[in-house]
């Protein structure tokens, strides 16, 4: 623009001035001016583009390094989840693997356990505190059942596969039971520990059956719900002198994971289950 507008202005003032004397002063003092602006603009428009052109390349190069520090640095954040994640994986996998062999070796209290109940009224008024205190399990509980009803349960159970990972029996109350009944329920539990509940307020023989069975087995072992509702009767029984309060049902149901979590969660029942 230097070289080129101002010799252009140049020559068409001195055409102005052939033409007009008045004339040609005006746009010489004029035009000039104009050129002269517009030349500076244009030069600090380029001073400013060769500026950037000298500046912006090492700018944008800093900052593509700082980003591809950061996504490095991401990749390897990831890659360490990822391999996290896989060995979180791979030890449930193992773990679900143990339970499914042996549900016992892995847990440390019954609550956690798929507990099976199969009962009478007995268990039948505690099922509400039986479920909260187990919520894995499923109690089958009837008015009036007895021994023999509870054996055709378990065999439906038993045929269906969903057998729990112990099984608690309620049976005791509404009939005379033989050691016989007794050692045919535990067949049909496959080995599986086996818990047997004390009757409270029932003249029979049932408990005295019950104790001597768990003597003969290693996997059967007795809950003396008589024991303590006898001490704490005035809270834990109802007015029938049978049945549980509520009170009594949330004991009932404490006193049963007492006695699964010391009988078969120890680390020696553990061990002889696992060798």
């Amino acid at each position: 623009f230097l070289l080129l507008g101002y010799p252009t202005v140049y020559r068409y003032n001195l055409f102005m001035q052939d033409k007009s004397k008045k004339k040609s002063v005006r746009k010489i003092k004029v035009i000039p001016l104009l050129t002269l602006l517009f030349t500076v603009f244009m030069a600090g428009v380029f001073v400013m583009g060769v500026y950037s052109f000298i500046t912006v390349p090492p700018i944008a190069a800093v900052e593509a390094k700082e980003i591809e520090e950061m996504l490095k640095k991401q990749q390897e954040e990831a890659e360490r989840q990822r391999i996290k994640q896989e060995e979180e994986l791979a030890r449930r996998k193992a773990l679900e693997e143990e339970i499914a062999k042996n549900p016992l070796l892995v847990y440390d209290d019954a609550a956690e356990l798929q507990v099976t109940g199969i009962g009478d009224s007995v268990m039948l008024a505690a099922t509400n505190a039986l479920y909260k205190t187990f919520p894995h399990g499923y109690f089958d509980a009837k008015y009036g059942r007895t021994i023999y009803q509870g054996k055709k349960v378990l065999q439906e159970l038993e045929e269906k596969g969903t057998l729990g990972d112990v099984i608690v029996f309620s049976l005791g109350t509404n009939c005379i039971i033989k050691e016989d009944d007794l050692e045919d329920l535990v067949s049909h539990c496959g080995g599986k520990p086996t818990f047997w509940i004390t009757t409270y307020g029932v003249a029979n023989d049932s408990n005295e059956k019950m104790t001597a069975l768990t003597e003969k087995y290693d996997n059967a072992f007795i809950i003396d719900w008589e024991t303590l509702a006898l001490a704490n009767r005035k809270e834990y029984v109802l007015p029938d002198r049978l049945h549980p309060t509520d009170k009594g049902s949330a004991a009932y149901a404490e006193l049963i994971r007492q006695r699964i979590t010391e009988c078969v969660l120890t680390s020696q029942y553990k061990e002889n289950k696992g060798s």
